[in-house]
């Protein structure tokens, strides 16, 4: 057991590399007694009054000069068994611990005297409910890792098993009974003046001064007395779209009959590819792609249009900014989230099978109605400018610096995110990049998987996808010049004060994109991740983990990587390069072993099994299949493949990307002292 406290304790803690500052407060409550349908019905009261709270606090974070760059609030397991932690978290600027924490009581305490509203609570009911309705939907779907988890605290800490129809009837039944009272009355009952915990942490630097003990005391006794308004809950309209656009007609349709596709070609170019699943009972995913992306940005407006889907999306869309759009949203299960990488651009979503008139939806307002909010810009560039203030004071940032400018030699579109890059935001050029980018839909390739049907998804398809806007012109990604260094680049940085190390070496050059190729490099990798750390780590004892990790691509140009990182006592860094260096060269000399060779085949054959039962794997799939020009039937060759492999393949692959003439090598040590 924890033993109780009249009153307040405090913690303030600061270190050279910590990069942000964060407050805390932490009640200590004596723990709810787990097994009976009562302790079940306060723990959804609980759970209400969490999300609402942290609800108020996203709000709130939204704002101009908001106090906290994002903060919660909840209840959960504590230090030992007998006790549950309330707490409300921070994170701030580094001059903001107080003001922060103002805040945070400040909410609390609106709650305490004014309550949630009505419409709050209905909005979190039914977000709860949604939840528990998918839950069923899958509930034989569930992974082994969930269920296990379940039986892991169910053993540990009593938590009880009900079934997901159980927990999804005792919602109905508690969901409809529970009052604003019983919620509203959590705020005292949680965040009292004892058993009472405050936490701070920050950087520790010349000009910054952490607030003490007796400030953070001064903040917690005026909290009661401010003067506080009851919050007003508004929404402003309730339809995400006020007309349905006159839908396009489905112009061509063919067949993959093989891996069970349907592609329809609209009647303003917007290609469609259709797979139909049965893996999961409500599940349906989309990705759209077409070429182009950054790539089509002079240099000088890259940064505006690396960060357009960033700060166009942080303004809500349509006529819904970012808040109202969440609420409006709220228990439905739907989403278009647009992007643009440097070769492409395009969205991801998902839904379920009740809301999916409501994804596309989102879509067709993604292209024709994205909205820029300056409030919200400025919000967002102040508190990214937060974040990234203090990362160089991070070994692991200035380990990935390194390696970064090592490999790509300091191209401009390689360089790590910067506070100061903040400085070239621009709201104006990056919604002009961004209109630009979806102005025309006929270059665009949708891809659905998941449980649905073509007649239900046909006429959602034709309404909002054949009306997206189309120009039919001709466009293509360009070759930026980001290169690979070639030869041999070692670099050494010194950074942070524990002694510890980490190491990096890469392989690259040109790769020959097919399915073969694809195989060997990746079977030689893991074969050799494996051989690796049964040498550095059990032979050695030099490291607690090792890995080996290709990747390849097709565009802009066709090349390949095997990133080769570890971590270890400085002391040793050296010895082990050595002896991987060594390792490779035998690898490359004797090839695997006809073991080694049938457990991959055998690895990559199950996980091919696994992988062609999950929704995400075909639309990542077809989607690359597209977008590359290659027949997606190739999908389903993939076994055979791996079941072709062999000793002298690999050992050949071995021989062709480990070129130790030609690599990379970054390694991270301690400061000296």
């Amino acid at each position: 057991d924890i033993p109780d406290n009249p009153g307040t304790s405090f913690a303030i803690t600061s270190d050279k590399e910590t990069t942000s500052t964060s407050v805390q407060i932490t009640n200590m409550l004596p723990a709810l007694e787990q097994g009976s349908v009562g302790v079940y019905r306060q723990k959804t009261v609980n759970n209400l009054f969490s999300g609402m709270l942290s609800a108020r606090f996203s709000e709130l974070a939204q704002k101009p000069d908001a106090p906290f760059i994002f903060a919660f609030g909840g209840r959960g397991g504590g230090l030992a068994r007998s006790k549950e932690m309330a707490s409300l978290s921070a994170m701030v600027k580094e001059d903001g611990v107080e003001r922060g924490l103002e805040a945070l009581l400040a909410e609390t305490e609106r709650v305490a005297r004014f309550g949630f509203t009505a419409t709050e609570l209905e909005r979190q009911k039914q977000s709860v409910l949604r939840n528990y309705e998918r839950m069923v939907a899958e509930k034989e779907n569930r992974v082994s890792a969930s269920r296990a988890d379940e039986y892991i605290r169910n053993f540990l800490e009593n938590e009880t098993l009900p079934t997901a129809d159980d927990e999804y009837a005792l919602h109905q039944r508690f969901l409809a009974e529970i009052k604003l009272d019983e919620i509203n009355k959590l705020a005292r009952e949680w965040f009292p003046d004892k058993n009472r915990i405050v936490v701070v942490t920050a950087p520790q630097k010349n000009g910054l001064t952490i607030p003490d003990e007796a400030k953070l005391s001064a903040v917690l006794k005026a909290a009661p007395t401010r003067e506080l308004k009851a919050y007003v809950d508004t929404l402003a309209a309730t339809a995400l779209l006020e007309s349905v656009p006159t839908a396009g007609t489905i112009a061509k349709t063919s067949t993959k009959d093989a891996i069970g596709v349907t592609e329809w070609e609209l009647s303003n170019g917007v290609k469609v590819v259709l797979k139909p699943t049965t893996f999961r009972n409500d599940e349906i995913l989309f990705r759209a792609t077409s070429p182009g992306g950054t790539s089509l940005a002079g240099d000088k407006d890259y940064i505006p249009a690396s960060t357009a889907t960033q700060v166009i999306t942080a303004g809500g869309l349509g006529k819904f900014n970012a808040v109202d759009l969440r609420k409006l949203m709220t228990g439905k299960v739907a989403s278009a989230t647009p992007f643009i990488g440097e070769l492409d651009e395009g969205l991801n979503g998902s839904s379920n099978r009740k809301d999916l008139e409501t994804m596309f939806q989102l879509i067709y307002l993604r292209f024709t109605q994205p909205r820029a909010d300056q409030i919200a810009f400025n919000t967002q560039a102040t508190q990214f400018k937060t974040i990234m203030a203090n990362q160089s004071a991070s070994p692991q940032y200035v380990f990935f610096e390194a390696l970064n400018g090592a490999r790509y030699q300091n191209h401009l579109r390689r360089q790590p995110t910067t506070a100061a890059m903040v400085d070239e935001w621009n709201l104006d050029k990056s919604l002009a990049f961004y209109k630009d980018r979806f102005a025309d839909a006929s270059d665009f390739t949708f891809v659905f998987v998941g449980s649905f049907d073509l007649p239900t998804i046909k006429p959602l398809v034709e309404r909002y996808l054949g009306a997206l806007p189309s120009i039919r012109r001709k466009e293509s990604w360009k070759d930026v010049g980001v290169k690979t260094a070639a030869g041999i680049v070692e670099k050494k940085v010194e950074k942070g004060v524990d002694p510890k190390s980490q190491t990096a070496i890469i392989f690259s050059g040109t790769f020959e994109y097919d399915q073969a190729s694809r195989t060997t490099i990746r079977a030689m990798s893991e074969i050799l991740g494996t051989r690796l750390l049964e040498i550095i780590r059990e032979e050695l004892g030099g490291t607690y983990g090792i890995s080996a990790n290709p990747s390849y691509q097709k565009i802009p140009n066709p090349e390949y990587s095997i990133t080769i990182q570890f971590g270890s006592d400085p002391q040793r860094t050296d010895e082990l390069v050595k002896r991987i260096f060594q390792e490779i060269e035998l690898f490359k000399t004797k090839g695997p072993t006809e073991k080694q060779v049938t457990d991959q085949k055998e690895a990559m054959l199950r996980e091919f099994e696994t992988s062609t039962t999950q929704n995400g794997y075909f639309l990542s799939q077809l989607t690359s299949k597209y977008q590359l020009g290659e027949d997606p039937t190739g999908i389903l060759a993939v076994p055979e493949s791996y079941k072709k492999l062999d000793a002298a393949a690999i050992q050949q692959a071995a021989k062709k990307y480990l070129n130790t003439n030609s690599y990379i090598k970054v390694s991270l040590f301690p400061e000296k002292k």
